[in-house]
């Protein structure tokens, strides 16, 4: 199969010694003078060692990151079909973002290999009951593969995976939950099912809310990552998505030499999927143990145009392999994410998976402190 996305390196540039990491909330970017001191790793420190200035847009990245920026809309005629919108309007309307992308997680953006491997066809249907599917987003098909349009409620593809991925993005629209006092308004409760070969599963409403899953499918490496989330009109929250790469064990040396600031394990970039569901900015960041021996990730999520958008911190680990014999470790992140002044604006969390040094991927969502719901 050919590459996913347009060939990258990811360069890990002096992460630890020296490397410059030149509003609040994802709406409202704060700023910071341009004469703001560059900083370095430090994963005992608060920011991770990462200071609150702003960058140059992509952090002058654009090579690297190119192949994250890589996900075209989708025209879907549903989307301003007036019913349909009627029906987003409607009071007590449950509407969910549900992002799934399967193949070789962990080669998702990795350039390295054109040999097939371990091919899989993923060709299936996705159909919530009851409910609107708009299609947002086809993400990575090649010109062989392609979705379809089966009726307002469901939606087909044909999708072929070799050492890379394929995905979807869609906006799901159900109806209002029935009336507490048992009578019904006429809908069926609404049961989202995924089905193709390689993976089958349902979810309701209640698992829609905030979908975090990862798992593999074969010995291969081969797996499907899903996140999903509530849409609140009044409570952001949106996808991020990307690379999680190792690198070579580095420990931090402090200035004065007495003692370390812990060890850097890897490094990772990518998107950062605003609330309508599309790209809105970058995040770059380090993860590692620090000197208390916690598995930690910092990070820093700027705009399009650079200016600074929060702090990313918080722990990682690693789930046990299901089969000694599968190729690609995955495991976990979850954390919160930081305005200037420190105060903790929201939290974030997902999933990651890897096969080798230099080759990963991860994908999670995000969201405000403005609801119960995570």
């Amino acid at each position: 199969m050919k590459k996913l996305f347009a060939a990258s390196l990811f360069l890990l540039i002096a992460l630890v010694y020296g490397c410059r990491y030149t509003a609040d909330d994802p709406t409202s970017p704060g700023t910071v003078p341009d004469n703001q001191p560059a900083t370095v790793v430090d994963l005992d420190a608060p920011t991770g060692g990462f200071s609150f200035a702003d960058e140059d847009p992509v952090f002058g990245e654009s090579e690297i990151f190119q192949s994250y920026d890589n996900e075209p809309a989708y025209d879907d005629p549903y989307r301003e079909q007036e019913r349909v919108r009627e029906m987003e309007r409607r009071h007590g309307a449950r509407i969910y973002r549900f992002r799934a992308v399967w193949g070789h997680l962990a080669r998702a953006f990795d350039d390295s290999t054109t040999a097939e491997r371990c091919p899989i066809d993923w060709t299936g249907t996705l159909h919530v009951e009851g409910g609107v599917i708009i299609i947002e987003k086809v993400i990575a098909f090649e010109a062989a593969d392609s979705v379809t349009r089966i009726d307002k409620s469901t939606i087909g593809w044909v999708s072929h995976t070799g050492p890379h991925v394929d995905g979807i993005q869609v906006k799901l629209v159900c109806p209002p939950p029935s009336p507490p006092d048992g009578t019904s308004n006429g809908m069926p409760e609404p049961v989202l099912v995924f089905e193709t070969g390689p993976y089958t599963a349902r979810f309701t409403p209640e698992q829609l809310m905030s979908l975090n899953i990862v798992q593999p499918v074969d010995r291969c490496g081969n797996g499907i990552s899903i996140n999903s989330h509530i849409i609140l009109p009044s409570c952001p929250r949106g996808h991020l998505m990307g690379g999680w790469k190792s690198v070579e064990p580095d420990t931090i040396i402090s200035p004065d030499s007495t003692g370390t600031r812990g060890v850097v394990h890897g490094v990772f970039r990518g998107i950062w999927i605003g609330r309508h569901g599309y790209a809105v900015g970058h995040l770059k960041g380090v993860y590692g143990v620090n000197s208390a021996g916690e598995r930690v990730f910092f990070g820093k999520y700027i705009d399009e145009d650079g200016r600074f958008m929060s702090i990313l911190r918080g722990h990682y680990g690693a789930v046990p392999a299901i089969d000694a014999g599968n190729a690609c470790m995955h495991g976990w992140f979850e954390g919160v994410w930081l305005g200037k002044d420190l105060v903790v604006k929201g939290r974030l969390k997902g999933h990651w998976a890897a096969d080798e040094p230099g080759v990963g991927f991860f994908h999670g969502v995000w969201g405000m402190n403005c609801s119960g719901v995570w």
